[in-house]
């Protein structure tokens, strides 16, 4: 019995996998057990050998049986490492946000400086003034109905390419613009200016958000992207006014002109825009929405065509077709939205927006958006009834005019430039409240406005309280939208953001136009004009409102979306 020794026996003086003796006769150690390294590695290998050979199993009885499993199952797995983002230099950084600004700065420029031509337009076209207003109509028009599917886009395929395309086609179209005689022509040509523009201004929001992502970079950055509309304003009536005045045909080449500004940011856009990584979605996430993007477009074409039409056409509202085309434009938009929410619930096409974006943070993004609508309405409501008020009242030529409005778009540039020092001191609904009740006073300074007041008063304090609402609603409204979403949503976001505004607009120029002329048919011009004013500050007030009730919870711009 001696002799016999059991497997029990020979390994009774070995520690237990549980022990904490030392793996020695001596046991001086308190240490984990550990096994021998060579049976260690000789288990690890037969264990791969195992795992390799059930794999070559299950490949041959897929190929036996016809049902080839998919490739990634047969490669090694890499784990992917995000590349660390490199922050630009400060010269960088200063060139790249002057490029985006460039974009708004075209933008406005070109809208600003048609708007003053359309006398001349008419006579050289030989049409009426009312017709001629679709020159300018036409380009605003498409630049607002073609924002959402271009944020998509540059979400998708990268940013730099929609910017660069939208830059060098809105660059052609301006150039077609000055040659071609026809009426419909050049409106067409307009038409597809403001789409192509339509294409650049989301990317150029989504590489603001993108790569400026510290602060002060961030809000000093939007607040250029905002910097760009008023500069703009007042270079446009400049160029407006005085080129349209050097003989019958100035009017195109004021498009010459235009073509000429979007050259720089072309240029720059090609040098300056950092490369982006390439896109890691999969084919599904790459898939257009086609039946959202017809519905969104449609819808909202057919929406700002009938406000617009209705300012133009002879009857207005009287006309049947402008309230039938406005109902279907309405409906169609409705459709989209249920559209959109079935499509992420019950197909592998992503929808064209997510609904979902709404709500996020307690319905931020969507406070942000009604505020900065009804912060815009008066805006545009307010640039249309100086231009009656100058024109049509006092009398004024169009170059005239624009001396008149002039401060306005200089004191913008000022309030710019305060929204990068206050963002970090006020919090972000207090300087939207702030924005909204300077226009209010801007409004309400021309509501009292009488015929024999010097343009030293009331119209001049008007023109420099005004600027502060567009500039502080889009440089704030920016910084929060981009704060609130993901990376691959900055352009839709913009895209969100700017539609707002566009269609704000077009509403706020035709509220005030039908209100200025149904109570001028009545009571005459000077009361259709301060009526509307009257209006107007009472969508300011709304703003000022909501602004404090929808976002009173919100601090600093910089602060919001940021996770605890």
């Amino acid at each position: 019995m001696t002799g016999h020794i059991t497997l029990s026996n020979k390994y009774a003086n070995l520690p237990s996998a549980s022990s904490t003796a030392a793996n020695t006769p001596a046991a001086t150690e308190d240490r984990p057990f550990a096994f021998p390294s060579s049976l260690s590695r000789h288990t690890s290998r037969l264990s791969e050998r195992i795992v390799d050979d059930e794999k070559e199993m299950k490949k041959d009885k897929d190929v036996e049986s016809g049902q080839q499993a998919p490739a990634e199952q047969y490669l090694p797995s890499v784990d992917y490492v995000a590349p660390e983002k490199v922050e630009m230099s400060t010269r960088k950084a200063v060139l790249l946000g002057a490029v985006m600004m460039s974009t708004t700065f075209v933008a406005s420029s070109t809208l600003s400086s048609s708007l003053l031509c359309i006398p001349s337009t008419a006579a050289d076209l030989d049409v009426t003034e009312l017709e001629a207003q679709w020159v300018s109509s036409a380009y605003s028009l498409a630049n607002g109905v073609g924002l959402l599917v271009s944020g998509r886009f540059a979400d998708i395929y990268g940013r730099k390419m929609l910017f660069l395309m939208g830059m060098a086609a809105f660059l052609v179209m301006n150039v077609i613009s000055g040659v071609v005689r026809s009426y419909i022509g050049v409106c067409v040509l307009r038409a597809l200016a403001g789409l192509s523009i339509s294409i650049s201004l989301p990317a150029a929001f989504g590489i603001l958000g993108v790569n400026f992502t510290t602060e002060p970079r961030r809000t000093i950055g939007f607040a250029a992207l905002a910097l760009g509309y008023p500069v703009a304003a007042a270079v446009g009536l400049v160029i407006g006014g005085a080129i349209s005045g050097v003989s019958s045909r100035g009017w195109q080449y004021v498009f010459f002109v235009d073509a000429g500004l979007a050259l720089p940011a072309l240029i720059g856009g090609v040098f300056l825009i950092p490369a982006e990584p390439a896109r890691r979605s999969s084919v599904t996430n790459r898939k257009i929405d086609w039946v959202g993007a017809f519905l969104v477009t449609a819808g909202l074409s057919l929406f700002s065509f009938a406000l617009t039409q209705s300012g133009v056409a002879a009857k207005g509202w009287s006309d049947p077709y402008i309230p039938v085309v406005l109902v279907i434009g309405l409906l169609l938009i409705v459709v989209y939205g249920f559209w959109e929410h079935w499509l992420a619930n019950n197909s592998t096409t992503p929808p064209l927006t997510h609904l979902s974006i709404f709500t996020r943070q307690n319905w931020k993004v969507t406070a942000i958006i009604v505020v900065a609508f009804f912060a815009y309405i008066p805006i545009a409501g307010w640039n249309y009834l100086t231009t009656i008020w100058f024109q049509n009242f006092k009398h004024d030529t169009p170059i005239m005019n624009a001396v008149h409005i002039i401060p306005a778009p200089i004191f913008g540039v000022g309030a710019c430039v305060l929204v990068p020092l206050l963002a970090p001191r006020v919090r972000a609904p207090v300087l939207l409240m702030m924005g909204s009740i300077s226009t209010g006073i801007a409004t309400v300074l021309f509501a009292v406005t009488q015929d024999s007041t010097i343009w030293w008063s009331t119209p001049f304090l008007s023109t420099v309280f005004n600027p502060p609402g567009a500039d502080i609603t889009v440089g704030i409204g920016s910084v929060l939208m981009s704060n609130l979403v993901e990376e691959d949503e900055q352009s839709l976001a913009g895209a969100l953001f700017q539609t707002s505004l566009q269609i704000a607009s077009t509403v706020g120029i035709t509220v005030a136009s039908l209100t200025q002329s149904e109570i001028a048919e009545k009571h005459g011009l000077l009361k259709g004009v301060q009526d509307s004013f009257w209006l107007m500050s009472g969508f300011c007030w709304l703003s000022a409102i909501l602004a404090i009730v929808t976002l009173r919870g919100v601090g600093l711009a910089k602060d919001v979306g940021k996770k605890e």
